[in-house]
């Protein structure tokens, strides 16, 4: 009788076997950032790092943390010196081999992070606190990859897609006339003197910073660059007692400038001016007339386009080719890119379309290419 009640509780409640399972945070976090990939076989793959926040034992358990939410779980299935020797553990500051159990090669890439707790959003093995491990993992090795482009972007990727940060606040008191308390968050002062908001990825570095107020805010990229303009402060300080990295007001700009372009669908080629451009120019009656015209439209509604050029991008070692437009526009606003980008999407084919501004280019990089609009009142009247 006992056994069929289980049973029918079960049946009666079946979302209680779904909660997720909270798994205690030991602090400071252990991570590493994978430095290069080595495929041992077709079914093991090793990792080159260097072991942050603890001791690294062979057995132990991992979850290897990527960009867009990846989280996989596995463990160090064997751990190697420099000189691929056989080694049972790996101290704070090692540079080390890891075999990792159960992964292949492609599910690994650089600049994962292999961590000793999961990320926030996962649905299985949950942190019990808030935790950033993909972002502190990145944070602990930034000054060494300052220069890398990927490993910085990946870094405000996270920043601005991701993460959920904490910064302590506190309510003001009620005034005289009874207005609702208003809330302060806590400001650091910089080396400049300017003030900036502090955030934190944990409680522990939030702990580590010694910071009085004892309310905790979470704030996304959002609610932080709001408190940074509101307040006027420089910009947003990360982990100050101990990563110390600073997002000041003109990168923060930036950050929400390129997160607007990305919801509208644009991308943005890179052009190094400095080289010449692979660009192939249709011939006479071999133009993209539809795609023209249906640009020329929008351009009716939209005033702050100026002047648009036409070229077609080739790569020759991926035997691809791209639609680049380049415009000449009053102000550089990321609702004038979706537009261009919403107006020519019946139009492309199987090409993908880039755009850039010609204030970021120069005149030079249009030299070759084919104008197919020009709002002659507009020039006109700025000469």
């Amino acid at each position: 009788m006992g056994l069929f009640d289980r049973k029918n509780k079960a049946e009666e409640n079946p979302e209680e076997e779904k909660k997720p399972q909270f798994e205690k945070v030991e602090f400071p976090i252990l991570t590493v950032v994978v430095e290069d990939v080595l495929s041992m076989t077709s079914t093991e793959v090793s990792v080159i790092g260097n072991v942050r926040g603890g001791t690294l034992h062979e057995g132990d358990k991992l979850f290897l943390l990527g960009r867009r939410g990846k989280t996989k779980q596995t463990s160090a299935l064997r751990l190697e010196d420099t000189l691929m020797t056989k080694m049972p553990e790996a101290a704070e500051g090692t540079n080390v081999s890891i075999v990792l159990e159960g992964l292949r090669a492609g599910e690994v890439e650089k600049y994962d992070v292999l961590s000793s707790v999961n990320c926030q959003g996962a649905e299985e093995s949950k942190p019990d606190t808030m935790v950033n491990p993909f972002l502190k993992g990145m944070l602990r090795e930034f000054q060494r990859f300052v220069e890398d482009r990927d490993y910085m972007g990946r870094i405000m990727e996270y920043i601005a897609n991701d993460a959920i940060l904490i910064t302590p606040c506190m309510h003001a008191p009620i005034n005289a006339e009874g207005q609702a308390p208003k809330i302060g968050f806590a400001m650091i002062k910089g080396k400049d003197n300017q003030m900036y908001l502090a955030a934190f990825t944990d409680t522990y570095e939030l702990e580590l910073a010694n910071v009085p107020e004892k309310i905790i805010q979470a704030v996304d990229f959002e609610k932080a660059k709001t408190i940074v303009d509101k307040s006027n402060a420089g910009g947003l300080l990360i982990n100050p007692a101990s990563d110390k990295f600073l997002l000041r007001t003109q990168l923060l700009a930036g950050l929400e400038d390129h997160k607007e372009k990305i919801k509208n669908h644009i991308r943005e080629q890179k052009l190094d001016t400095s080289k010449p451009l692979m660009m192939a120019i249709p011939k006479e009656g071999h133009e993209p007339q539809e795609l023209f015209d249906a640009l020329k439209e929008y351009f009716k509604t939209e005033t702050r386009v100026l002047r648009a050029w036409y070229g077609m991008m080739v790569f020759p070692q991926e035997d691809k080719k791209a639609h680049l437009i380049i415009v000449d526009t009053l102000e550089e606003k990321p609702e004038i890119f979706g537009g261009i980008g919403n107006a020519a999407k019946d139009h492309l084919g199987d090409m993908q379309l880039n755009m850039q501004a010609l204030q970021k280019v120069g005149n030079k990089a249009v030299e070759k290419m084919l104008l197919f609009y020009e709002r002659t009142d507009a020039i006109e009247s700025i000469k």
